[in-house]
């Protein structure tokens, strides 16, 4: 049996952030096992990049770093967070991490600073956007990650695993180790040289339109998996178990014929689906075959 699934919250390029519910135990322990397609950017320096609500703003750019030991955001970055980092301490605590595709952190320790990293590249504007931090071990420490370079999403499933915080140093400032305020010294550097190369412009960025849905695939049949709450799916009635016939217009044989078929909608889009309800099957005449427009809402 031929079989895929499309999990998660993000469909398609079309669903984008949307909230995602606590559970009474806490989120990360209620997303134990489930897998996310994170979608991600590859720029032109060759940085994985994703993107993420951090307690609750954004979105925000984060380079996937297996070798950061932490979560580094930039200073503007944790401003715009509204984070406050207290200058008794090295680290900050983020609460919430929301990253597209679903995944969602809670109680995160992070480091604010200017990486020189980071501000060599944005001052040159190498990646084609602007980055805004790094995911270091403490957060992808809790993710089994599968990275196929030609898919456009990664495969993170949580594990049952928390890494332990690292021991906090103090003042945010003066007790930063040697190497890390020498290396910051390059990020002036960087913007000396971008007045005399220039910067490269940002690519623009369009946002993606937001039907809701997650899809599974098996043996020639696309069936609704799951329905984000609050989304336009949901809105029409779309429920899981029902099955995805035609989508803008083109037969739906495939999460692929999907794929295609959503790729450019935006929101505001009024896109029309063919639904067969939940239990109908091939032939029968008395499952009606429901015919559904919804507008797609805004995504990242």
């Amino acid at each position: 049996m031929h079989s895929r699934i499309l999990r998660v919250g993000l469909v398609l390029a079309t669903i984008g952030l949307s909230p995602v519910p606590a559970t009474e135990d806490g989120a990360q322990d209620g997303q134990v096992g489930q897998s996310f397609r994170v979608p991600y950017r590859l720029t032109e320096t060759n940085h994985h990049i994703v993107r993420c609500r951090i307690n609750g703003r954004g979105p925000f750019n984060l380079v996937v770093d297996t070798g950061a030991p932490a979560l580094f955001l930039s200073e503007e970055a944790a401003e715009a967070a509204g984070l406050e980092p207290d200058e008794e301490h090295y680290f900050t605590r983020v609460d919430r991490i929301e990253f597209e595709g679903g995944a969602v952190l809670e109680s995160v320790q992070s480091r604010v600073e200017d990486l020189f990293q980071l501000v060599g590249m944005n001052a040159l504007g190498l990646p084609g956007v602007r980055i805004d931090g790094m995911l270091g071990f403490n957060v992808l420490s809790r993710f089994r990650i599968e990275l196929d370079p030609t898919d456009d999403r990664m495969t993170w499933t949580r594990l049952d695993f928390e890494p332990e915080d690292m021991p906090d140093p103090g003042r945010r400032r003066a007790n930063a180790p040697a190497e890390v305020q020498a290396m910051s010294l390059l990020g002036g550097v960087a913007k000396l040289a971008a007045v005399f190369v220039g910067k490269q412009p940002e690519d623009t960025l369009i946002p993606r339109g937001f039907l809701g849905l997650e899809l599974s695939e098996s043996e020639g049949v696309v069936t609704v998996s799951g329905v984000l709450p609050g989304s336009p799916a949901e809105g029409v009635g779309i429920v899981a178990g029902d099955r995805l016939v035609r989508l803008l217009g083109r037969d739906i044989d495939s999460i692929d014929d999907a794929r295609v078929a959503v790729s450019r909608i935006e929101p505001g889009d009024r896109v029309s689906l063919r639904i067969r309800p939940k239990g109908g099957a091939e032939g029968d005449v008395e499952t009606e075959i429901r015919e559904l427009t919804l507008t797609a809402g805004k995504g990242l």
